[in-house]
């Protein structure tokens, strides 16, 4: 069983580089975690989670289409009512896709229990350190909840 999936959708890397360093700090925290492209998600997947994490490039001020049809057509029928978790993103200019990312996982039942982070393009070290503290706060739930 998964303690911490980390669902991601990435266009040039950089959303994926970023999953890594969260699952760095889930693993830090002593807590199991796999990332996964959100084609390669399974509904199995979602439900053996205890947290789920949610990662999206910025696409025009919001997080991308693939992302938002994974949360209505997939995440929906998994109900993860109950389970927690946090949002991630990366952006060139603007930064909007977070907020509506956060907002959108709390409207459909998932406890956010880190802030999310929003990385530039090009991940500062600042950056890189909190993505992994996202990831070992997320974790160190996760155990808590077994």
């Amino acid at each position: 069983m998964t303690d911490v999936i980390i669902a991601y959708d990435t266009k040039t890397g950089a959303t994926e580089r970023a999953a890594g360093l969260i699952l760095e700090g889930v693993k830090a925290a002593g807590a199991n975690g796999v990332m996964k492209k959100l084609e390669d998600v399974t509904e199995k997947d979602l439900l053996e989670a205890k947290g789920i994490v949610l990662g999206s490039p910025n696409v025009n001020d919001n997080y991308s289409g693939k992302l938002r049809y994974f949360m209505d057509d997939v995440l929906k029928m998994a109900k993860p009512m109950g389970k927690m978790g946090a949002a991630f993103g990366t952006y060139k200019w603007n930064r909007e896709n977070l907020k509506r990312l956060e907002a959108d996982m709390e409207y459909i039942g998932i406890e956010l229990v880190a802030p999310g982070v929003n990385a530039l393009h090009h991940v500062s070290r600042e950056e890189e350190e909190k993505l992994k503290a996202l990831g070992k706060t997320v974790g160190g739930e996760a155990l808590k909840r077994k």
